[in-house]
C-alpha cells in the first residue's frame, strides 16, 4: 500500500504547496493522527466496508468540521470513500517526508515520560539542531513507561536518555 499512500500524499502536497499551506496541512494531518491513535475503535469504523459511507462521511464531518481546512477535510472524505482510512498514518508521513524535503528540514521525534514545557521543548530543540547540524521538524510524544528522561530520533540517530533503558543496563551489570 506504500505506493498508495505516496500518490495521496503528493496530491494533497501539492495542493497544500499550491496554497501556500503545507505547514498547516502537516498540523492538521497530526491532529488526525492523534484522534485516531486515541481512539483505534473511530478509525476501524471509518476504514469499515461494512459500514455505509454515508454513515462514515457523516462521522468525519461531526468530529472534524470547523477544525481542519477544505482541502484536509476533502483529503480525509476521500481515503474514506476510497476504503483507505487505514492509510492515513502512511500518507501522514509521506506528506511530512514531503515538507521536510522542501523546508530543508530533518525529522526528529521526541518522546518523553511526562509533557514537556514549552522553555524545555525550546531548549531541546536548540541542543538537538546544533548536535545535527539541520533544523528539524520535532514530534513530540509521551511514554509513561520510560519512568523518566527522554529518548531521541533524529532520521535514524537514536539517543536513549530514558530512566527505563539506564535501569535495563545496571540490570544487566547487576546479572553478569
Amino acid at each position: 500500500m506504500r505506493a498508495t499512500s505516496k500518490d495521496y500524499a503528493a496530491a494533497l502536497y501539492s495542493l497544500a504547496r499550491e496554497n501556500h499551506s503545507e505547514k498547516e496541512t502537516l498540523e492538521e494531518l497530526r491532529l488526525i493522527e492523534s484522534v485516531f491513535e486515541g481512539a483505534p475503535e473511530y478509525a476501524a469504523f471509518l476504514a469499515a466496508p461494512a459500514i455505509p459511507k454515508s454513515e462514515r462521511l457523516g462521522s468525519l464531518g461531526q468530529a472534524f468540521e470547523g477544525s481542519l481546512s477544505e482541502f484536509t477535510m476533502s483529503f480525509l472524505s476521500l481515503l474514506c470513500e476510497q476504503g483507505c482510512a487505514g492509510l492515513l498514518s502512511e500518507c501522514a508521513e509521506e506528506f511530512e517526508k514531503m515538507y521536510n524535503e522542501s523546508a530543508g528540514l530533518a525529522r526528529a521525534e521526541v518522546v518523553s515520560a511526562v509533557p514537556l514545557s514549552d522553555d524545555q521543548k525550546q531548549r531541546l530543540r536548540t541542543k538537538l539542531e546544533t548536535l545535527s547540524g539541520r533544523k528539524l521538524n520535532i514530534r513530540w510524544r509521551t511514554d509513561p513507561q520510560l519512568l523518566g528522561g527522554v529518548t531521541v530520533d533524529i532520521e535514524g540517530l537514536r539517543i536513549d536518555g530514558s530512566l527505563r533503558t539506564k535501569l535495563k543496563n545496571v540490570r544487566k551489570v547487576i546479572g553478569e
